[in-house]
């Protein structure tokens, strides 16, 4: 049973731009409605979504924050494509105050449609592209291929120049909640150790999930701030990701000589064969939360007092 005290959301950062010397052209809006459309104007853009969902007796001190990955949204963590429960669910069946974050240009966040403001072009990821990504090619894999039309459906384009924008909106979350603990999944499993270091008094943890874009170092006197990450099945079998994980371990390393405590969690060294990249969509997504939460319980900075 979920009992929450409030639910919500809000928009977070961003920047007011204006639009001078275009010239206005015919629109057709419906099949009763076309007129003068005039793009000069004020657009305020880059702001990040964020809803929120809090318990009225919380497991932990303070909140989780989940940060979807690159070409993802915040739908990530709601049902998985097959219609079993995601993490959201399964999160506030555990008790845990949760803030789930639509990234600038994801999901309900603000978008720039504004000629010449995001100078690169949008990305889109094909069906093939996310099977090689995800490791869906490799035998005893466990993600639900036959609802592989799921995850294409909540793909979303991504800009590659948007990055720093990126990392910026999730320190200034961070900074609109307060004290809470960060779990990101791949590129944003990068950007919650970017805002953990940046924002380091208000951060209790942080998690990543097959991460990259991690930071290499960090400056000394972290304050004792737990850090995982996490890695799935066939990591030895695929180039990129071994590069990945290395970058990965190196950065816990940094965190730790920085006054941390991090650590990396194999899910085939404690017997679960066959995690993707997707693994909180996986067959077993519910014992891999199970993993995360049992690290959560153990961490100090998630401590109710009582």
């Amino acid at each position: 049973m979920i009992t929450l005290r409030k639910t919500g959301s809000f928009f977070v950062g961003g920047r007011r731009v204006n639009v001078r010397g275009q010239a206005p052209y015919r629109v057709t809006l419906s099949s009763t409605s076309t007129r003068d459309y005039d793009p000069n104007g004020t657009y305020w853009i880059e702001a990040a979504y964020v809803q929120y969902f809090l318990q009225a007796t919380p497991r932990y001190a303070v909140p989780l924050v989940l940060m979807h990955g690159g070409g993802l949204t915040g739908a990530m963590w709601e049902d998985t494509p097959d219609g079993r429960p995601g993490w959201l669910q399964r999160l506030l069946e555990a008790g845990v105050s949760v803030y789930v974050v639509d990234n600038v240009e994801r999901g309900r966040a603000g978008f720039c449609a504004l000629d010449g403001i995001w100078p690169d072009r949008p990305l889109s990821r094909s069906d093939e592209e996310s099977a090689k990504i995800y490791r869906f090619g490799y035998a005893g894999h466990r993600f639900p291929l036959d609802a592989m039309q799921g995850l294409s459906a909540q793909t979303v384009p991504r800009w590659p120049g948007t990055s720093a924008l990126q990392r910026q909106a999730l320190i200034d979350v961070v900074r609109r909640i307060g004290p809470c603990a960060l779990l990101g999944f791949s590129q944003g499993g990068g950007l919650v150790f970017d805002a953990a270091d940046a924002v380091r008094d208000l951060v209790r943890a942080c998690i990543a999930l097959e991460p990259h874009g991690v930071p290499a170092s960090f400056d000394a006197g972290l304050p004792g701030t737990s850090a995982l990450v996490v890695f799935g099945d066939f990591i030895e079998e695929d180039r990129a990701w071994r590069a990945h994980a290395t970058r990965a371990s190196a950065s816990i390393d940094a965190w730790n000589a920085a006054g941390g405590e991090g650590e990396r969690i194999d899910l085939p060294a404690l017997g679960m064969r066959g995690n993707t990249h997707m693994m909180m969509m996986d067959e077993n997504s519910d014992d891999v939360l199970r993993v995360v939460l049992d690290w959560l319980d153990r961490c100090a900075g998630m401590r109710l007092m009582r």
